[in-house]
């Protein structure tokens, strides 16, 4: 099944007290690698955001209306192969061997690690550097992310009154993450063509993670996620939303579902 951009390849959107020249006042979290790149401004002082923009490419990086002196910058670049380690298993010597036994064959690509403290684990993880030189050369003080800690928080983070399936949709790939409060049931990667693939995966996580899907939440977005697949998931799973909903007011409809950018979003609870 083929992703098409089309139209919606170039957007923004900003709230009407957005100031991109404010000095060290947001946090800027970008996404990139497969289709467009996007960045979120998050106003470090309240946590709400501010601004979306998405452009082909990398243009996103030097669209007018990003903040030029962010006080912190993160991003997550796509495609990744990423695995989690409890930290009393960890041993830097071996982060390759980690990586190879849950992907096989990895890309010539620096094997880096980030901790992720909620669970006393690290993410060991690769990904395309092609487009990293532009994210730096744009943002010397930018800081990579794993999407999978990313999703780790963010599916903790929206589960606090209940088990959460926090699903992210890539190019090729579905990214689910299962958490009961600060528990981790679940957290794989698997390749995903068609929407019978997506729904699979999702009820092999709720399986798996031994919660019936009437009695959990699936929150889902992602750059690929296809409304044919939102369709198909809202048969199976009874509480099926956005992972991000907009709560922007005005929001005009061309724009497309706010939860494409999940992977920019979502950073933001990872350095706040």
């Amino acid at each position: 099944m083929t992703f098409t951009f089309g139209a919606m390849e170039r957007g923004e959107y900003k709230v009407a007290h957005f100031d991109p020249k404010r000095d060290r006042a947001f946090h800027l979290a970008i996404v990139l690698g497969q289709g467009p790149s996007a960045c979120v401004a998050h106003d470090l002082e309240t946590g709400e955001p501010q601004m979306l923009v998405w452009a082909p490419g990398l243009e996103a990086l030097s669209l007018a209306g990003v903040p030029a002196h962010p006080r912190s910058v993160t991003y997550v670049t796509l495609p990744e192969w990423s695995t989690l380690v409890p930290d009393g298993a960890l041993d830097p010597t071996m982060n390759g061997q980690h990586l190879a036994l849950v992907h096989g064959k990895l890309p010539v690509a620096q094997v880096r690690d980030e901790p992720v403290k909620t669970i006393s684990a690290t993410c060991l993880y690769a990904h395309d550097e092609s487009n990293e030189r532009s994210v730096l050369d744009r943002f010397p003080n930018a800081r990579a992310l794993p999407l999978q800690a990313v999703l780790v928080r963010g599916a903790q983070m929206r589960s606090t009154t209940s088990p959460v399936l926090l699903m992210h949709r890539g190019a090729d790939r579905v990214d689910l993450t299962l958490a009961n409060g600060q528990r981790l049931l679940l957290s794989n990667s698997y390749l995903a063509r068609t929407a019978e693939d997506v729904l699979y995966f999702c009820l092999l996580a709720a399986e798996t993670g031994g919660i019936p899907p009437a009695d959990m939440k699936l929150r889902t977005g992602g750059t690929h996620l296809l409304q044919l697949e939102r369709d198909l998931l809202d048969r199976y799973f009874s509480d099926h939303a956005p992972a991000i909903p907009s709560t922007w007011p005005n929001v005009p409809k061309t724009l497309g579902p706010m939860d494409r950018w999940l992977a920019a979003f979502d950073q933001f609870a990872c350095v706040s």
